[in-house]
């Protein structure tokens, strides 16, 4: 695991009290407790926007952190999906004038140096981007997503979710995150949506985080280094069909990347034939997500049979 690598000190102008986190609940487990309180000392603000059904909660995280003053929670009745809670998060930020918001997954686990390097990355890039986002160590691979190189920071054409930093008033602008992908690819389409309007996109060099893309026994392409996590069969189907609909809206803007995303759908499509358990409900979603896409049919989905196959809940509400 990489050593945590400081940033010198500046004096510059941008201060990590106008620094909102926003993160994103969804049966949150035992560590969330810990892993929020490591990102509260370096920003001005958590909040906690919880996505678990109202029926399904057995201590309210509102009730939980009802005492403490820098953590603010928004309960939803029930999931409205990633990008509603990010936009929850983005106008409580927009509403107590915050500059900035960090955008975390539940099981991102912070550096203590993670704000000040993305702020002062801003500082160092020049050209004002839309996102920064932030270096990690990625536990399945076990090794770092950027190695180590000169200069602070890389142009990107999308970043994750978990890890970055965005100015409010700029995703207020493009009009924030795109609610009908509900879960899955909505970070990339942000970023893409950003790039298209002349913004851009960059990441630290500097590790930030630990997180993990895929669970333990997600499959491992060796030689090409793709992990192809074993989702869900709800979660291929959101997967495949907003990756088409990307596609299909920005092709003309980022072909390389379009190209990049149809060769993972087909990765995706030959791991759950070979490698995955549970295929045929798998290749069903895959199928449906790929007719739901060409059709456009956005939103939640509303396939009753996909529908009563939830997210598990041990499965991050994270988009990759």
């Amino acid at each position: 695991m990489p050593s945590i690598h400081q940033v010198p000190d500046k004096s510059g102008t941008l201060k990590s009290s106008s620094v909102c986190a926003v993160v994103v609940a969804y049966f949150p487990d035992q560590g969330f407790d810990q892993r929020l309180h490591m990102v509260l000392p370096q920003v001005g603000k958590v909040v906690v926007v919880d996505n678990t059904p109202e029926e399904d909660r057995i201590l309210g995280l509102k009730e939980f952190y009802g005492n403490d003053a820098r953590i603010s929670v928004i309960e939803n009745p029930a999931n409205v999906g990633i990008a509603a809670a990010l936009n929850q998060g983005l106008a409580f930020a927009l509403e107590y004038g915050y500059e900035w918001i960090i955008t975390l997954d539940q099981d991102t686990k912070c550096y203590p140096n993670m704000v000040q390097t993305l702020l002062q990355v801003y500082e160092a890039c020049g050209a004002k981007p839309a996102v920064i986002g932030g270096n990690y160590y990625d536990l399945r691979k076990g090794r770092l997503r950027l190695p180590a190189g000169e200069g602070l920071f890389l142009e990107q054409k999308a970043v994750i979710t978990a890890g970055s930093l965005i100015n409010t008033s700029l995703a207020r602008a493009i009009g924030g995150f795109r609610e009908d992908y509900f879960i899955d690819q909505v970070d990339h389409e942000f970023c893409l949506r950003a790039r298209a309007n002349g913004y851009r996109v960059f990441i630290s060099r500097i590790p930030v985080m630990e997180h993990g893309i895929g669970g333990a026994d997600s499959p491992l392409i060796p030689l090409l280094g793709i992990v192809l996590p074993d989702h869900s069969p709800l979660r291929k189907y959101y997967i495949v069909r907003n990756t088409l609909v990307g596609v299909m809206d920005y092709w003309r803007h980022e072909p390389l990347w379009c190209l990049h995303r149809l060769a993972r759908l087909l990765f995706e499509l030959a791991s759950i034939v070979v490698l995955q358990k549970d295929r045929f409900s798998k290749l069903h979603a895959f199928a449906a997500g790929v007719m739901d896409g060409m059709l456009g049919r956005m939103g939640p989905c509303r396939r009753e049979w996909l529908c009563r196959q939830p997210c598990a809940k041990n499965e991050s509400p994270s988009i990759h």
